[in-house]
């Protein structure tokens, strides 16, 4: 068992430092890799250089694929009426001499980065383009409209940890060590080393930069509900199991959700996995690492098992649990999106609860459906959450009253059969705490926290805080429906 960060002052300095980088940051400071100025000038200075390879040599680099969309971006033409979601498109529309130039400008990573940084960011870059690759392929295979899309999405689906090793904040590298070296979920690697999400961080750049749509709702954990974006989440999950030798406990879930996602057997979706690292491996060398090892047919076993990994069992933060207690109770206007956001932050952080999810109740269609989560960004399978109340056992008491529970060892033996098997198996735990949301007489949705580890186990006092918390945030949505008061008007 692993103690995370102690209470206190680092969750709020590192908050403060997080919104100041993303505040200051422009996309020209992410330097672009050597190989790809060297590569891009070939194919600019070829005439008869296909725009699919030009594309391509820019997809190579993430740094420079950000600068050529955003610039593009923000030219005013009169062939392009919406955003450019293609890098094809947009190379095109800036020209050669303008691509040579912006490649010629651009800092070169070798040139500024310190040798152990730079090692990071071009193995990060690389991992990025693999998984832009795997998207490409898949989307292909699904006959997506718009496969650069995707594969865009993918490309730039990391884009928080590049920002940090670029701007060379020495969180990261703990971070990295956490997550390549012990294999540590990166949820909690991020709670231990960065004090922040990493997608946060991500989509706070992409909105900043005024990204595509399509990056920036690629990083929204609710959003692996839809195919398209889950296709970006697991090419960039598969991709980081590549680079870490095949050994992640959670690969296994994430090469079967791909598999349904593709209407694929596993044997045909490892050929083409392993077929796409053979692209890749062409250019393995240009980011530092040795040509990939293909993945084995062979999904599940002993080396797969997570249950020898190291487990972070995440320490409270009293200070964050006030923030949060607090702001829901202060008189300011918020708006549903925003007390259901404090809310989790405060059970996530102020408690140290690992996973922690909001499933808003669809009356009409009876179904709760996973609407915004904390702790598991790196879950696609989690993040896909639905589950009908009429099949939902425990949880079917939602529409008949306000009920509460924390499954421990006093009631497991009588209620655990009673838990939804989608949730049990979906979840892995049999200890939880859950709590429903009752505004204006009507249920508007489910909380749900765990600790994901049996040897975190959950306690009377983070009960009665995430009992506490969720009352809070009750009254703060009762608050809204007052005439005049946010933007939920009557709505329960």
């Amino acid at each position: 068992m692993i103690e995370a960060n102690e209470e206190g002052g680092p969750a709020r300095v590192q908050t403060t430092w997080w919104t100041t980088a993303m505040a200051e940051a422009r996309p020209e400071e992410m330097p672009i890799l050597a190989h790809t100025r060297q590569e891009l000038a070939g194919l600019l200075a070829d005439e008869r250089a296909p725009r699919r390879w030009i594309g391509l040599a820019v997809m190579s680099d993430p740094a420079l694929a950000l600068r050529v969309l955003q610039r593009a971006n923000a030219v005013k033409h009169r062939h392009f009426r919406v955003e450019l979601s293609s890098l094809e498109d947009a190379a095109q529309m800036l020209g050669t001499q303008t691509l040579a130039r912006m490649a010629g400008e651009a800092d070169l990573a070798e040139d500024v980065l310190p040798p152990e940084r730079l090692a990071a960011y071009r193995r990060g870059s690389g991992r990025a383009l693999l998984g832009a690759l795997l998207a490409l392929d898949w989307a292909e295979l699904d006959r997506d409209r718009f496969p650069t899309e995707v594969s865009l999405a993918a490309l730039l689906n990391n884009l928080g940890e590049l920002f940090l090793l670029a701007h060379g904040d020495a969180r990261i590298k703990r971070y990295l060590e956490l997550v390549d070296s012990a294999r540590v979920y990166p949820n909690e690697a991020e709670y231990v080393a960065l004090g922040e999400s990493l997608e946060d961080l991500g989509l706070g750049l992409a909105t900043q930069w005024g990204l595509p749509e399509m990056v920036r709702e690629s990083m929204r954990t609710r959003n692996a509900r839809h195919t398209r974006t889950l296709c970006v989440m697991l090419a960039t999950q598969v991709a980081s199991h590549a680079c870490s030798g095949w050994r992640h406990p959670s690969q296994p879930a994430d090469l079967r959700l791909a598999a349904r996602l593709l209407d694929l057997d596993i044997s045909t979706l490892v050929d083409r996995i392993n077929g796409v690292l053979g692209e890749f491996n062409r250019r393995a060398l240009d980011y530092g690492l040795s040509p990939l090892a293909a993945l084995s047919g062979e999904t599940e076993g002993e080396d797969l098992d997570g249950s020898r990994l190291p487990r972070f069992c995440l320490a409270p933060r009293q200070d964050d649990y006030q923030v949060a207690s607090l702001a829901l109770q202060s008189e300011r206007t918020l708006d549903r999106e925003v007390v259901i956001k404090i809310l989790l932050r405060g059970l996530h952080r102020g408690l140290g609860l690992n996973r922690v999810v909001f499933a808003a109740y669809d009356p009409e269609a009876g179904v709760l459906t996973a609407e915004h989560l904390v702790g598991t960004d790196f879950e696609p399978g989690f993040n896909r959450f639905r589950l009908a109340l009429d099949q939902s056992g425990l949880f079917g008491r939602l529409r008949e009253a306000p009920f509460e529970l924390w499954l421990n060892d006093e009631n497991r033996a009588e209620l655990l059969a009673r838990v939804p098997s989608p949730v049990k198996d979906l979840t892995g735990v049999d200890g939880f705490f859950a709590r429903s949301l009752w505004v204006g007489g009507h249920p508007i949705g489910l909380v749900y926290a765990d600790r994901r580890a049996a040897n975190c186990a959950l306690d009377a006092r983070g009960y009665q805080g995430f009992l506490r918390l969720i009352a809070e945030a009750e009254s703060a949505l009762e608050t809204l429906r007052q005439p005049g008061r946010g933007s939920t008007g009557d709505r329960p």
